[in-house]
């Protein structure tokens, strides 16, 4: 199955718009058979600013689960790349389901 780039960018913002599970769209990708990469600078660069707002938009998704673990465990530091751990009170399942 063709992807054309910027397509799949678009579905991948509206699905994180809508709340639903990106991670089907992403599995169902093949990587080297996507279209549409950029050809010039210009495309390039706003190429790079939709990258950059998924990736601040993802980031903004995330923020209150982690807001959430800091509070069930308060006295936990953070680890490698802003994880925390999960905290005794949080069964694994959430965390697999997640």
């Amino acid at each position: 199955m063709l992807h054309s780039l910027p397509e799949l960018l678009n579905e991948l913002e509206q699905k994180l718009i809508a709340g639903e599970d990106p991670l089907p769209l992403l599995a169902s990708v093949r990587w080297h058979e996507i279209i549409g990469w950029p050809v010039d600078r210009t495309q390039a660069l706003a190429l790079q600013v939709r990258a950059q707002n998924l990736q601040l938009m993802v980031g903004a998704l995330e923020a209150p689960v982690r807001i959430t673990l800091a509070k069930l465990h308060p006295t936990a530091t953070y680890a490698m790349r802003g994880g925390q751990p999960l905290p005794g009170t949080v069964s694994v399942r959430l965390h697999q389901s997640a």
